[in-house]
């Protein structure tokens, strides 16, 4: 009896997959979405379309990538994490190669809907085992590495992106993004356990899933994570969506210039997600979560005050990497603590924390633009929003108290 019971028990482990795979998989969103970000144009004339529409599947991934890890999330409570990211790998792989053969514009939009479901499917699930088999700062410094790691996105993925148009058509991104995928198959399939213990699994089904994430919810210091997170990362969203447009637009940088201001705000947060790792013990991550949103409203506000008086790029600039340098404390800090108080049920706390931050964090790409999408227009509402997260942490950390 015993012995059955061991060969149809799953596996479980209670150690960390690699570190970089994981990291890689949990921050695929940057690869899928700013590497064919340059080919837009390209892609509305090879399709016939408006380059409207062909911006339609780029807003239809980040939208699936956000309802993707709402549905995955609680999901994966209730089955495991490997069967998510199993599914999730592969599937991507799947619609990135529709994607690429896409005849017509609808067709690109429907494969690129699959591919944000599937990926926002196995990035819930990757973050979800850091809950599993870790705690406290142990946990802390993993989500330190993992925002490190994913810092590099954002950098990597438009350059490797035009590489590919200098020697291919766009549908050879896609290619590239579909073997990602098959890559984080084949290294899920060996190296990838569950870390879910079956003692530890919920029930299975849409109440179950509705009763994980209320339970969620109604626990007042998790809301209070949810809403601090979603509003620093609207405002810190606003940057992301605006800053080409102020540097290109309202003072006259070149691409490759501004790719260098981008380049350089990156390797910032790159830089304070390793410091993070090294003080998260020293430090709680509250007092560190609390600091990274001063600095980063203090960041913005020298936005706000450079454009009001006028002052030039330069100081926008660096008041900019001043802002994206806070966020590699806010990053990390956050998902730990959400993790932390909704330890219950990991997975559905990593959907609710990515889920809602991602989602509602998109409300920042339109918001700038419609306020002018100027210096002024980006460090107003960084400000506001950012200003209004440090409120949220500092109120809910006192009642804590």
């Amino acid at each position: 009896m015993t012995t059955e019971r061991s060969r149809t028990r799953p596996r479980t482990q209670t150690t960390l997959p690699p570190i970089v795979p994981l990291a890689l998989i949990v921050g695929v969103s940057p690869f899928a979405t700013d590497m064919y970000i340059p080919a837009l144009p390209t892609i509305a004339r090879d399709l016939g379309t408006t380059p409207s529409a062909v911006q339609l599947s780029l807003t239809a991934f980040l939208v699936a990538f956000a309802v993707g890890q709402l549905l995955a999330g609680p999901v994966s409570d209730g089955i495991g994490r490997r069967p998510m990211l199993l599914g999730g790998t592969a599937l991507f792989a799947v619609a990135s190669l529709g994607c690429a053969v896409a005849p017509d514009v609808v067709t690109l939009v429907i494969g690129r809907v699959v591919e944000g479901l599937a990926g926002a499917a196995a990035a819930v699930a990757g973050r979800a085992m850091v809950s599993d088999v870790t705690e406290g700062p142990r946990m802390a410094k993993v989500f330190g590495t993992l925002a490190a790691i994913n810092a590099i996105g954002p950098v990597v993925a438009p350059l490797v992106g035009g590489a590919v148009l200098t020697v291919a058509s766009w549908r050879v991104m896609f290619v590239v993004l579909a073997v990602l995928g098959a890559v984080f198959f084949v290294l899920v399939l060996p190296f990838f356990h569950e870390t879910l213990r079956p003692e530890s699994r919920g029930g299975i089904g849409l109440a179950a899933n509705w009763q994980r994430m209320r339970q969620l919810v109604q626990i007042p210091r998790f809301r209070a994570y949810l809403l601090t997170s979603v509003l620093s990362t609207i405002g810190f969203f606003a940057y992301i969506a605006t800053s080409s447009f102020v540097f290109q637009t309202q003072f006259g940088f070149s691409e490759g210039l501004y790719t260098i201001v981008f380049a350089t705000n990156a390797t910032m947060m790159i830089v304070t997600t390793l410091v993070f790792r090294r003080v998260v013990g020293r430090f709680s991550e509250d007092a560190l979560l609390t600091a990274g949103l001063l600095v980063g409203t203090l960041g913005a506000a020298g936005v706000l005050t450079s454009a009001l008086l006028d002052l030039g790029p330069v100081p926008v600039w660096c008041s900019l990497a001043v802002v994206t340098a806070a966020w590699g404390f806010v990053l990390p800090a956050a998902m730990t603590r959400t993790q932390h108080i909704g330890a219950a049920h990991p997975g559905t706390a990593a959907a609710l924390q990515g889920g809602l931050s991602f989602g509602l964090g998109g409300l920042g790409t339109p918001l700038a633009g419609l306020l002018g999408g100027t210096a002024l227009a980006m460090g107003a509402v960084m400000v506001t929003l950012m200003a209004a997260a440090v409120v949220v942490q500092t109120i809910a950390t006192r009642r804590a108290r």
